[in-house]
């Protein structure tokens, strides 16, 4: 919307699972791609567009909390550290699937004292690493080094700029 880009947002159902068999970014863009397949198949003349964010921190992914105990020794993990933030995204165009992964690195103040609180509020539910960047946890962030929308969950200018290239002709 920011952008201007009229879009539908359109969920997959697929069980979301990272192959481990595959280096890191290669596992990520396999999910990101098979998120999107199944959306592109549905609408093959469209733009369509899926992405996945993960968190990776001291040599291990960090995913989504399940719950409120998850979110805090997550939170409590990432306090006072640097993490890296990746999103993968797909993009499918017509013949054309443009696969990429952005790299964000995130680094957290001492927030041992504001877990509580945070969690209090919910915002962490289904966000990975338990933490909104663009809600109340920006509170959390010294440092950002990086595409601050990929921590969000899609490198805006990224997308666009592939968008744009798909889209001249051959």
């Amino acid at each position: 919307e920011r952008e201007g880009i009229d879009f539908i947002v359109d969920a997959s159902s697929i069980t979301e699972y990272l192959d481990t068999s595959l280096p890191l970014h290669e596992r990520l863009k396999k999910l990101a791609y098979n998120k999107g397949i199944s959306i592109h198949e549905k609408y093959p003349d469209d733009i369509v567009i899926s992405a996945d964010t993960t968190i990776y921190h001291e040599g291990r992914i960090i995913g989504k909390a399940y719950s409120k105990h998850e979110a805090k020794s997550i939170l409590e993990s990432l306090s006072h550290k640097t993490h890296s933030v990746f999103t993968a995204v797909a993009i499918f165009y017509k013949d054309k699937v443009f696969n990429f992964v952005d790299e964000t690195k995130v680094t957290f103040k001492d927030i041992d004292a504001m877990i509580d609180d945070y969690l209090s509020i919910d915002e962490w539910k289904g966000k990975a690493g338990a933490y909104a960047i663009q809600g109340e946890a920006h509170k959390f962030i010294e440092d950002v080094n990086g595409d601050i929308d990929n921590v969000i969950g899609l490198p805006v200018k990224h997308v666009i700029e592939v968008i744009d290239t798909l889209k001249k002709p051959e």
